[in-house]
């Protein structure tokens, strides 16, 4: 038993050190992301976001798996929006134009989950992010 303890010793290690090596999202450190302008042109909506990072860490490839829900709560679209990079406790301001969509038909934006937030996992993106809109469209996570 002793033996086997030994071997699995360096392994133990040295995952131990790729771990403490790995990017993460410092306890408390926010990822805000605030809906600020909802603009109706022709045919569609255009949806204006401000990004600011509380997060040590720049982020290469931010995505955002998004569902547009009618004031009925009735599922207007589902949608992935590339809110590209982030600096390193930085601002970043994202605008997606959204064909077909008429803005009076938008209740509530839902940022359903995080699909990718590099070099950082997902999950602790998603941890970290805290959403709310200055517009009459609410935004939830």
């Amino acid at each position: 038993m002793k033996a086997v303890r030994m071997r699995l010793l360096p392994l133990f290690l040295a995952a131990s050190f790729l771990a403490a090596l790995a990017p993460r999202a410092e306890a408390g450190a926010q990822l805000s992301l605030r809906l600020d302008q909802v603009t109706q042109m022709q045919a569609q909506c255009q949806l204006v976001f401000v990004l600011e990072s509380g997060l040590d860490t720049a982020i290469d490839d931010l995505r955002a798996e998004t569902v547009l829900l009618t004031p009925e709560n009735r599922v207007l679209r589902l949608t992935l929006l590339d809110f590209q990079s982030l600096p390193q406790n930085g601002l970043r301001v994202r605008s997606f134009n959204l064909p077909d969509v008429d803005c009076a038909q938008v209740g509530r934006v839902l940022i359903n989950a995080i699909s990718s937030c590099t070099p950082l996992d997902a999950d602790q993106c998603s941890d970290a992010l805290v959403v709310h809109s200055d517009t009459d469209i609410e935004v939830l996570k």
